[in-house]
């Protein structure tokens, strides 16, 4: 291997050879390079990822490009000067666009406004309290799904496995509230600093968790100290509470996502919350005795004339003080419990599924008589072993086409029981079916659905329908799609084992690279399912143990609950890769086939052409097929504009299917 001097120095002459020649042309006004590049350490397998500024009226041969230095990969974009400068300044304070800029490095610039807005824009200790409050709110709402499902998985189907690997998605949350809480802009990887601010509790739901064994106790445990440190931080939730507490009276969740949901200087196209996590963080804390929950009446389009209820909320920070004791939280909301303690008594789980599904039919004959709903999706599995005190009831509703609705997502409540409710037109709706494809998360979702009444032939309950929700037919994938699939997968695996493989040999860092070989092995396995011609689940991992028990025992599960350490996650790692070589015509399928089609070299820009629609992840997989010498890469001349007249350098790609690699 190089030494890291020289590949920081490949890395240098690249972003000035760049530099050298987009300087050149008239219509770039500036360059900034982001990612490792500008504020970590980058590696042989590393690339540059620049956003390109040109003058307003620029005329881009297309948005994302890829270049090529002195063998160094750059993935770059074009915004106009105008369109730079509304994205600068409306990036909330410590959100992702501001960490980007935050961490980037300007490489040229020949306007002054543009350094001006940057410079203001890009200050990584420049965080106002409002922005500091917004985003942390924000972390949070992304962050309670992924600790309701680990304590579902753990209360309710006793996995310890899958809410550990559920509870690492939400430390990755916690980490970035606790790095924001320190007045810091987080990064991409953000446990590091948020173990230097917090090491007592990272160490406890990270360090330590990852490398013991996983039982009961250890998850009650992680699961409680996670609880404890929201429930010691109630005003990381200041926004909603000095909300509710000024307006004197409930308010709906639709009127606290349009005064909440986008605060000023946002756009339409980026709100700060969508609907479902402002909606999930007061459900959360109705659970948490903080505020209390009623119900009003909804109509779901412009002209129903039948009423549904969504829930309001309201917050008396004197009454929480005097009157919220533990008595008066509801079932399911204390923090810390037995499983033992759990709905897993079977009185209880028989009560609530009833509870559930009364509420369920209720709501489906009053939605039922509406006129313009055509047809209602029960889309999650209400099974009586799948539900407890926080189960949501998630229903697609399609509507007749040209109906008008306010919004595409509702809350709403049905006897106590929250749903979740997304509003389709019919053609919309169809045209979701048509471009899902087969083996996709959605497609997953869409397969084990029930059609809960249909007044369209369209939408079966009986199994006859044009789309048959719930038939086992619908789980098989067809070999257009699994190619797709496939391909996007390993794409995806690529891009993360380069990550594990730095983290593991250039940082040192045992947990966070066995934290990106948990995400590289949530690929392979859905990878090997695709293989199986079957779709994909949410609990994929024990779908692929079924299949290859020795590869997935190998690699992950014989690691869980050992201490780890750098020559078990290199074994692993070597496998993973060595998994991926094994199958690569078979994982690329679609990419080498239009190369060897061609016999000569094509472009990023004409394989991009090619595959258009599909989506495929075509860079990655080049860069990867490139390291395993399985094609060969050149450059050719490519212009930033229209009006260019001068050019840069992106990879081209030529495939033998006789290199004597194979």
């Amino acid at each position: 291997m190089r030494s890291q001097d020289a590949i920081e120095a490949q890395y240098r002459e690249a972003a000035n050879a760049l530099v050298e020649k987009v300087q050149k042309d008239p219509y770039i006004l500036a360059a900034i390079v982001g990612g490792s590049f500008s504020y970590a350490q980058v590696w042989e397998k590393s690339d540059l990822d620049v956003e390109l500024i040109g003058r307003d009226a620029i005329r881009p041969t297309q948005s994302f490009f890829s270049f090529v230095e002195n063998g160094v990969n750059i993935h770059a974009s074009i915004t106009p000067r105008n369109a730079f400068k509304q994205m600068i300044e409306s990036a909330q304070q410590g959100s992702f666009m501001h960490s980007y800029f935050s961490h980037s490095t300007l490489l040229f610039s020949r306007d002054a406004s543009i350094e001006e807005w940057y410079d203001k824009n890009a200050d990584r200790n420049n965080i106002g309290e409002r922005d500091k409050q917004l985003q942390v709110l924000s972390v949070v709402a992304g962050t309670l799904p992924s600790l309701l499902y680990a304590e579902k998985q753990f209360y309710v189907n006793r996995d310890c496995l899958t809410a550990f690997l559920s509870i690492l998605d939400a430390v990755d949350g916690l980490a970035r509230i606790e790095v924001l809480l320190n007045n810091q802009i987080p990064a991409r990887e953000v446990i590091q600093p948020a173990l230097e601010y917090n090491p007592d509790f990272f160490n406890h739901v990270y360090t330590a968790l990852i490398n013991c064994e996983k039982n009961e106790s250890v998850i009650q445990d992680a699961l409680d100290a996670i609880n404890g440190y929201l429930d010691e931080r109630q005003f990381i939730f200041q926004p909603i509470l000095d909300y509710l507490e000024e307006q004197k009276t409930p308010r709906t969740g639709t009127e606290l996502n349009a005064d909440l949901g986008r605060p000023h200087g946002k756009s339409e196209e980026e709100p700060e919350f969508n609907e479902e996590s402002l909606d999930l963080v007061c459900q959360w804390l109705t659970w948490k005795g903080i505020i209390r929950q009623v119900a009003t009446p909804l109509n779901l389009t412009v002209k129903s004339q039948i009423a549904v209820e969504e829930p309001a909320y309201y917050y008396d920070s004197i009454l929480v003080g005097a009157s919220f004791t533990r008595d008066s939280i509801p079932v399911g909301a204390s923090s810390t419990r037995d499983p033992s303690e759990s709905v897993g008594a079977s009185s209880t789980r028989e009560d609530l599924h009833t509870q559930i599904h009364n509420a369920l039919n209720n709501l489906t004959d009053t939605l039922e008589q509406d006129r313009y709903i055509l047809a209602a999706v029960l889309t999650n599995n209400l099974a009586e072993d799948n539900v407890w005190e926080k189960t949501a009831v998630h229903i697609t509703l399609i509507l007749r086409d040209g109906t008008k609705f306010r919004q595409k997502e509702f809350q709403l409540i049905e006897d106590g029981i929250p749903f979740r409710v997304e509003l389709y037109t019919r053609s919309d709706y169809k045209k979701l079916l048509d471009r899902t494809l087969q083996g996709s998360r959605l497609h997953s979702i869409l397969a084990e659905s029930r059609v809960l009444f249909s007044k369209d032939s369209l939408f079966a309950v009986d199994g006859d329908a044009n789309f048959q929700v719930g038939d086992s037919a619908c789980l098989q994938v067809g070999d257009r799609d699994k190619q797709s699939q496939l391909f996007n997968a390993a794409a995806g695996v690529t891009a993360i084992l380069a990550k594990a493989e730095k983290w593991l040999y250039l940082k040192h860092d045992i947990d966070y690279t066995f934290l990106y070989l948990k995400y590289a092995i949530r690929e392979l396995a859905r990878i090997e399912v695709l293989r199986h011609n079957e779709t994909p689940r949410r609990k994929v991992i024990y779908q692929a143990l079924e299949h290859n028990p020795d590869f997935f025992n190998a690699v992950f599960i014989d690691l869980i609950d050992k201490p780890k350490d750098e020559a078990m996650l290199r074994e692993a790692l070597e496998r993973v890769d060595q998994y991926l070589e094994d199958d690569l015509q078979l994982l690329f399928k679609p990419l080498l086939d239009f190369l060897e089609e061609s016999g000569e070299e094509r472009t990023i820009t004409d394989i991009g052409m090619h595959f258009g629609s599909r989506g495929l992840a075509f860079e990655l997989a080049c860069e990867w097929l490139v390291q395993k010498e399985i094609i060969e890469q050149f450059s050719a001349p490519v212009r930033l504009t229209m009006d260019s007249q001068v050019s840069v350098e992106e990879p081209s790609y030529y495939y033998d299917a006789n290199n004597p690699f194979l």
